[in-house]
């Protein structure tokens, strides 16, 4: 599994065009790796609007999770820059943030987690060993 850094990484690698540049330390990732591409196809995205110059460029500053949702925060939005990242947004709410399984937003003992049901049990295991 690869770690917070590394997925970072990974992203701006990818999608350079979907970041600050210089900007490096600003940049927050603090979720799953099942949320991973979601996030991909919003940079993906984001990327292609920026590179076409027709509109002031849209840089995600943060990818974090927040009471079991998703939640981007970026530095200028347009129209369709909302709606991209509205649907990223409800899109992870169906996905299980640690496998990108299909999942659910779940409450157990006042959490708030998106898992699929493997995940769901492997929450309530360790759970029981404390």
């Amino acid at each position: 599994m690869a770690t917070q850094t590394e997925l970072e990484t990974d992203l701006r690698h990818r999608f350079p065009e979907a970041f600050q540049e210089g900007r490096s330390s600003h940049f927050t990732f603090d979720c799953g790796q099942g949320w991973v591409a979601i996030i991909g196809t919003l940079c993906s995205l984001l990327s292609e609007a920026n590179r076409s110059g027709a509109r002031p460029p849209t840089h995600i500053v943060s990818a974090t999770e927040k009471m079991g949702t998703l939640r981007i925060l970026v530095t200028d939005r347009d129209q369709y820059a909302s709606e991209w990242i509205r649907f990223a947004e409800r899109h992870a709410i169906h996905t299980c943030e640690i496998c990108g399984e299909s999942g659910a937003l779940l409450y157990l003992d006042g959490w708030q987690r998106t898992r699929c049901n493997l995940h769901i049990l492997s929450v309530r295991l360790v759970d029981l060993e404390k």
